[in-house]
């Protein structure tokens, strides 16, 4: 949200110095937004730091990055009475402690371990150690199943990208597998939540919707090797092409935003089709 993401797009089509500089300033500015979440907060421009670093390999980008990473780390908060680490997200006025994909804890760790590469070891192993101890004490859990609150402090369960285990899972899926067996299978455990759940009636979106749930699926199949999560991806992607297909009919045209829209849909199908697993303004840009 803002003007970071809009200024990349720009410079991804038209790369110039002087809109390089003014993205270095924005990103710079904010790194102590009290928002400490990827669509207004630092973790989100943070990954746009990354994303220049990776396109035009300026040692800049990289310091600015992790001078982020050393930001968003020092504002973690104990919870109480869990006894575990997250953020506090300052949005509308209110103070949230959100754990998803959208607003919360999970993409907050994504967004520092996307970059990991550039991070000292240790630091690595610290968030890491973090991640699977604050997974573990929120989640609900019971036999087969795992399920994440929108809030530490609880809240209605839900099965979507931006608030339930299909977020937690793409945004975390991508930590060392086999370093703490509880943390692999309570991931497991959130894509068993998501198949039996079932495809989404919000519609065919990345945001809310099967295609964004079906991420989650591409995750596991890439962190496991499993067939079987890849089957399952591509299962919920044809549902998703007949949801698409009947709010074309009921509405007489097609949404074309990424998040909410077909766009982000196309983008599923075509990684459905790869077997790969590239959620967009995430893993790629």
């Amino acid at each position: 949200m803002g003007d970071c993401g809009i200024q990349l797009v720009h410079w991804r089509v038209a790369p110039r110095a002087e809109l390089a500089d003014t993205i270095f300033q924005v990103v710079e500015r904010n790194i102590e937004n009290p928002a400490r979440e990827f669509m207004w907060g630092a973790p989100g421009t943070m990954l746009a730091a990354l994303f220049m670093h990776e396109f035009t390999a300026e040692s800049r980008w990289k310091e600015l990055y992790v001078r982020n990473v050393a930001g968003i780390l020092s504002e973690m908060v104990k919870v109480s009475g869990l006894d575990c680490y997250t953020w506090s997200q300052d949005l509308y006025g209110q103070t949230s402690l959100y754990l998803g994909a959208v607003h919360g804890f999970a993409a907050n760790v994504f967004a520092i371990m996307r970059g990991r590469e550039l991070l000292d070891p240790d630091t690595v192993t610290l968030v890491a150690s973090l991640v699977a101890d604050t997974l573990g004490k929120t989640a609900c859990a019971e036999d087969d199943y795992a399920n994440w609150p929108p809030d530490v402090r609880g809240g209605n369960l839900l099965v979507q990208h931006c608030h339930g285990a299909p977020g937690m899972i793409t945004c975390l899926a991508d930590l060392p597998a086999g370093a703490d067996a509880e943390f692999d299978r309570l991931l497991e455990k959130g894509g068993v939540l998501i198949w039996r759940a079932g495809p989404l009636t919000k519609g065919s979106n990345l945001c809310h919707g099967t295609a964004g749930n079906g991420y989650a699926f591409l995750k596991l199949y890439r962190r496991t090797g499993d067939a079987k999560w890849l089957d399952c991806a591509r299962a919920f992607a044809m549902h998703a092409i007949a949801q698409s297909e009947q709010h074309a009919n009921k509405y007489g045209q097609r949404r074309y935003s990424l998040w909410t829209g077909d766009l982000g849909l196309a983008v599923y199908l075509w990684d459905c089709i790869h077997g790969e697993a590239k959620f967009p303004t995430m893993d790629v840009f």
